[in-house]
């Protein structure tokens, strides 16, 4: 699947780029050349990508550890131009991904700090912990968003698991 997916990756819509990423991830399947050509591919395209396309695809990667540093900027720079579209999981996503594949984007970083601030309220305890866990990770100050983080927070405390109070720590 792989090996022939490669050959076609070219008459892959966006969506179909990022699912094949999703799902080769997901199964924890590395498949190396598949995510050489998707990065390839989709870098070319992604101002084509939608913002759930665009997190899947980051996830994808990192999730699979496959460095890809100019994707990751391409993502990033895209990323920023549809911030306004992204719903609290893609923000997450993003920011996890991003700093799971140890890529600092401080832009991006500070773009989505503004972003997702004001709606905080909208995401459930793991998307907090993550973005938390995130922007600790890659070192990116932003005083005014872990302040909303740790209200926000607080709200849904009772339903954080142990995994998501970790990583808020």
């Amino acid at each position: 699947l792989a090996d022939t997916s490669v050959e076609r990756l070219r008459d892959f819509k966006p969506q179909e780029l990022a699912i094949m990423a999703w799902a080769f991830a997901k199964a924890e399947h590395k498949a190396p050349a598949l995510f050489a050509a998707l990065a390839d591919t989709s870098e070319k395209r992604l101002h084509e990508f939608k913002p759930q396309e665009l997190a899947n695809m980051a996830w994808a990667f990192a999730t699979v550890k496959h460095e890809a540093r100019t994707l990751f900027a391409a993502l990033a720079h895209v990323s920023e131009g549809q911030l306004h579209d992204f719903k609290p999981q893609g923000f997450a996503n993003v920011v996890w991904a991003f700093a799971t594949a140890k890529y600092k984007a401080p832009t991006l970083f500070a773009a989505l700090a503004c972003a997702s601030e004001p709606r905080l309220h909208e995401f459930n305890p793991q998307e907090l912990a993550n973005t938390a866990w995130a922007f600790a990770t890659v070192e990116h100050k932003a005083p005014t968003l872990f302040a909303a983080l740790a209200c926000a927070s607080e709200v849904l405390l009772h339903e954080f698991k142990p995994q998501d109070l970790a990583n808020t720590a």
